[in-house]
């Protein structure tokens, strides 16, 4: 997205989604859906890094107020906060240069896939990693990973198919 002002509508519509509908799934503790991580993955590529500390910070704690979660979801979403300038690269090398769209509409549903899995895959394994207090049980640990974020990335697939394309400039 290229402006603050449609970020911030997705981002509020993602956040209360997250908050009132996905944070009630939690099926047999294996399967947790993140789509709050979609705000984060759609902010302006212009941004500076510190302002997606910030941004990831201030998502990340407020998903930690709803879920109690101690601080756990700050950390990782600040994660892909930072790592969130090399995701974007991966997929689209100029898109901040060039202030390219990344959208699913203009990127294409393969490198929107794969901007987004990294992203779930990144954010789940220290969030997990973190909760389980170390990597005692491997595989437990490894399958809810997998698990949360592979359901994550489809849920921001679908979402992204509603997200309308900035089109050229």
């Amino acid at each position: 997205m290229r402006h603050w002002q449609s970020w911030a509508i997705w981002t509020l519509i993602l956040v209360l989604f997250q908050s009132f509908v996905l944070s009630q799934v939690q099926v047999y503790g294996y399967l947790n859906p993140y789509l709050y991580l979609l705000a984060l993955l759609l902010a302006p590529a212009s941004w500076s890094r510190m302002t997606l500390l910030l941004a990831g910070a201030l998502l990340g704690a407020w998903m930690d107020f709803q879920m109690h979660s101690g601080g756990m979801h700050l950390m990782a979403t600040s994660l892909i906060g930072f790592f969130r300038p090399q995701l974007l690269a991966s997929v689209l090398p100029r898109a901040s240069e060039e202030d390219l769209g990344f959208t699913m509409g203009d990127m294409g549903a393969g490198k929107w896939l794969i901007y987004t899995g990294m992203a779930a895959a990144l954010h789940h394994g220290y969030l997990f990693a973190v909760d389980a207090h170390g990597l005692y049980h491997f595989w437990a640990y490894l399958w809810r990973s997998v698990l949360s974020a592979g359901s994550s990335t489809v849920l921001m697939f679908i979402a992204g198919a509603f997200i309308k394309p900035n089109g050229p400039r």
